[in-house]
């Protein structure tokens, strides 16, 4: 029968309480895909499918090419050349949010990635309207694996207890069994056992930072991190085997007390009790900016016709061939001297104009194009964006003169592609060399004095690719 006792009721209903604990208070993950449904910073319509036998479609769109719902390559942006950092620098909030939302452009000048400096300084001063930014996640992450093999390191170091207790008693063999599991008797697997749990330890113990050499908030201390300290404190009774446990009979004897069958107990832990967290609101200057690449500056000024380019705060926008002059001069460390960058006979075999293309090339596919210095490798492609997944490709942009009389290609060692190939395999990405076809000096010449102008230059740009997996012969023998 049930209780039906009042206290038969509270216990039911703390029991209840216990099993079903309070759910966490996780803030909820922001919706990337409303937040970055926009490709491209322009505006964009679409229009009815043409029906080539259906009158009032052929009026439909021509009504939309006489009289479109939005004007396209309008000037929304401005950035500025900085010589010094070799980017075009992007300081207006709005303009900023608006760039790294549709595309993600450019980079924080004080981030890894997306500019998140601002919320970060506000969270650590104890701002509570701010969420947690990606910088904290990943290092969230990175704390969490290093739980995990703290963990795995204190079960293999149980294992290699009971190991050594075994065969301290003389009852290990290559048949034997421990707590229903084959015993290992192999002393070389023992020793190798021991390096393995010393080689986590000092990994877990090595990667553990101040926050203060890292520039991030101190997290509080955790459950599992509790467990962890107590478990590494000397403790006898943890290492002693199990039938050296004493009874309560023989406690009882040691203390000289009678012991008596204790009723069985249901300990119900109350509650605890919610912490009020006032809210606090700070305000502080945001003193990041977003770094342009030239080739996604360009893109943005030329290709989209969003952004217009200073030399300075206060000097007037640049003009589209100047930007090119200037991009073709600081596309290479030490800078050009600017004598030696002239429009009327261009050099179609400069690191920007080859970089550029292949650039261009993948940002029209649809891709997001991202900076691949990390991964050894010019680019990589993004399917959406950073938020979404990782990068699926680091491409390689390599300059082929097919088309030059009398110049061999740049010939590369076996070993720096070997190395490419196992950096990027580790991450799980495909390598991809882009040869691009460089036109000869006479193939451009004249272009400022056509009516295409620079889409003729680019147009003459031929690119090839090449997609490499490393081949390992233990594995890839079909």
């Amino acid at each position: 029968m049930a209780d039906s006792t009042p206290q038969g009721d509270a216990a039911v209903a703390a029991a209840a309480v216990v099993s079903h604990p309070a759910a966490s208070s996780k803030p909820k993950r922001p919706n990337y895909a409303v937040i970055h449904a926009d490709p491209v910073p322009v505006a964009l319509y679409h229009s009815p499918p043409l029906i080539p036998h259906n009158p009032l479609s052929l009026l439909h769109h021509l009504y939309l090419y006489l009289f479109p719902p939005v004007s396209s390559h309008q000037t929304a942006y401005t950035g500025v050349f900085s010589p010094v950092t070799m980017s075009v620098e992007i300081r207006d909030p709005q303009a900023v949010l608006d760039l790294w939302q549709k595309g993600f452009w450019g980079k924080g000048s004080l981030s890894r990635s997306e500019p998140t400096w601002l919320n970060r300084e506000l969270r650590r001063l104890g701002d509570t309207e701010v969420g947690a930014t990606s910088e904290e996640i990943t290092r969230q992450r990175r704390d969490q694996r290093k739980e995990m093999k703290k963990e795995r390191a204190r079960k293999e170091r149980e294992e290699l207890q009971k190991v050594k207790a075994a065969e301290a008693k003389g009852k290990t063999s290559n048949g034997s069994t421990s707590n229903g599991k084959p015993v290992v008797a192999d002393a070389k697997v023992v020793v190798d056992l021991e390096e393995e749990i010393n080689g986590l330890k000092d990994l877990v113990g090595g990667s553990l930072k101040s926050s203060a050499q890292t520039g991030l908030p101190t997290p509080p201390l955790s459950a599992a991190d509790d467990v962890e300290t107590q478990d590494t404190e000397p403790a006898a009774a943890t290492s002693l085997p199990d039938d050296a446990t004493p009874s309560p009979a023989k406690q009882s004897q040691a203390t000289g007390t009678t012991a008596t069958p204790s009723q069985p107990t249901t300990a119900v832990e109350a509650p605890a009790a919610k912490e009020t967290i006032t809210p606090k609101k700070i305000t502080l200057e945001n003193r990041e900016h977003l770094q342009l690449t030239f080739q996604e500056a360009f893109f943005l000024a030329y290709a989209l016709g969003v952004l217009s380019i200073r030399s300075g705060p206060d000097e007037s926008p640049l003009s589209l061939p100047t930007i090119l002059r200037l991009f073709l001069r600081y596309s290479s460390f030490p800078p050009l001297p600017e004598s030696s960058i002239s429009l009327s006979n261009l050099n179609p075999d400069n690191r920007f104009l080859i970089n550029y293309v292949a650039y261009h090339h993948f940002r029209s596919l649809g891709w997001v194009v991202k900076s691949g210095v990390k991964f050894s490798v010019d680019y990589l492609l993004y399917k959406r964006g950073p938020v979404f997944s990782h990068a699926e490709f680091a491409v390689l942009v390599i300059p082929s003169y097919s088309r030059w009389e009398g110049r061999t290609e740049a010939c590369r060692e076996w070993d720096w592609l070997h190395s490419i190939t196992r950096v990027n395999s580790q991450v799980k990405k495909t390598v991809v060399l882009a040869y691009v076809d460089v036109p000869t000096a006479e193939d451009v010449k004249g272009w400022e004095k056509e009516a295409d102008g620079l889409k003729g230059v680019f147009a003459k740009y031929k690119i090839r690719e090449v997609a490499l997996r490393r081949w390992i012969p233990g594995r890839n023998r079909d």
